[in-house]
C-alpha cells in the first residue's frame, strides 16, 4: 500500500495517495512507513501541520526508525525551522545510532552555521559505524575540500582506495584468498568419481563424461586451477588473449 500511494502521489494522484495511506494504515496501523510516506506527500502538498502530525505518529511508533528523522529534519527545513533541524538529527541519532545517514545530515547541517570540527567529527563517526557507506566519504572529501585541506583530501583518498579499489574487476584480498582456496579444491577432486547425478545429466545433453572440457590452447587437467580462477577474476594480464573456454551453442531457440 505504501508503493502504490507513493506511486499515485508522483504520477498527481494526491486524492487516491492519500485514501491508499490511509486504508493502509487502518489495516496496519503499525506500519511505520505508511506514515512517513504521507508525510512526505502532505509536505510536497504544502500541508506542514498534516505532515508534522503524521510524521510524529511514525516516531511515536517507532522513534528507532532513521528514516523518520531525517523526515522530521526536513519538515523543520522546509519551514525555516533550523535550529529545531539539529535538535531532530541528534535526537534520531540518539534514538537509531546504527543509521549513518542521519550523521550525514546532521554533519551537512553543522555546515551550514560553520561548525566543520563539529561535521568532521560527525562524519567520522559514521564512518567508523559503517566505512563501507561511500556518501559519507563524498561529504567529508567537500568538507576538506571547502576549507582547503589538502593533507586531509590526500588522506582521505588513501583511506578510501584501501576500501573501495578504483578497478571494480581487481579481486581484494579476501577473494583472491577464497579463489586459491576454490583451486586447491579442485586439485584434491580431480580424481573424485564424478557424482551420478552429474553423470546422467552429462549422459542426457550427450556429453562423454570421459570426455575432457575442451579449451582454447589445452584440456580443463592441463589447466592449473588457481590460473584459470585468477584469470577469471581479475582477467590478468593475458586480457583477451588469454586462457577462454569455447563459446557453447546457443540451445535457447
Amino acid at each position: 500500500v505504501s508503493l502504490s500511494g507513493t506511486l499515485e502521489s508522483w504520477k498527481g494522484n494526491i486524492i487516491n495517495a492519500r485514501l491508499l495511506f490511509a486504508a493502509g494504515i487502518e489495516k496496519c496501523p503499525q506500519h511505520v512507513p505508511l506514515y512517513q510516506a504521507w508525510a512526505c506527500l502532505e509536505l510536497r502538498s504544502g500541508d506542514v501541520i498534516t505532515a508534522k502530525r503524521l510524521i510524529g505518529e511514525a516516531l511515536t511508533r517507532d522513534k528507532r526508525n532513521g528514516s523518520g528523522w531525517l523526515v522530521a529534519a526536513k519538515i523543520e527545513e522546509e519551514t525555516d525551522n533550523h535550529g529545531l533541524v539539529g535538535l531532530i538529527l541528534r535526537r534520531g541519532i540518539e534514538c537509531a545510532p546504527g543509521y549513518t545517514e542521519l550523521y550525514r545530515a546532521l554533519a551537512e547541517h553543522e555546515i551550514t552555521r560553520g561548525k566543520i570540527d563539529s561535521a568532521r567529527e560527525l562524519l567520522e563517526k559514521g564512518i567508523e559505524i559503517n566505512p563501507l557507506y561511500a556518501p559519507l566519504y563524498h561529504s567529508l572529501a567537500e568538507l576538506e575540500a571547502r576549507i582547503f585541506n589538502l593533507e586531509g583530501l590526500a588522506k582521505l583518498n588513501k583511506r578510501t582506495a584501501a576500501i573501495f579499489p578504483s578497478n571494480a574487476m581487481t579481486p581484494s584480498p579476501s577473494s583472491t584468498n577464497r579463489m586459491q582456496a576454490w583451486g586447491n579444491k579442485i586439485k584434491q577432486g580431480r580424481s573424485a568419481q564424478i557424482p551420478d547425478g552429474i553423470a546422467a545429466l552429462a549422459e542426457k545433453i550427450g556429453v562423454d563424461s570421459d570426455t575432457n572440457m575442451t579449451i582454447v590452447g589445452g584440456s580443463l587437467d592441463d589447466v592449473d586451477p588457481e590460473s584459470l580462477l585468477n584469470g577469471m577474476g581479475g582477467f590478468g594480464e593475458e586480457g583477451a588473449d588469454g586462457l577462454m573456454f569455447q563459446q557453447m551453442p546457443d540451445v535457447s531457440r
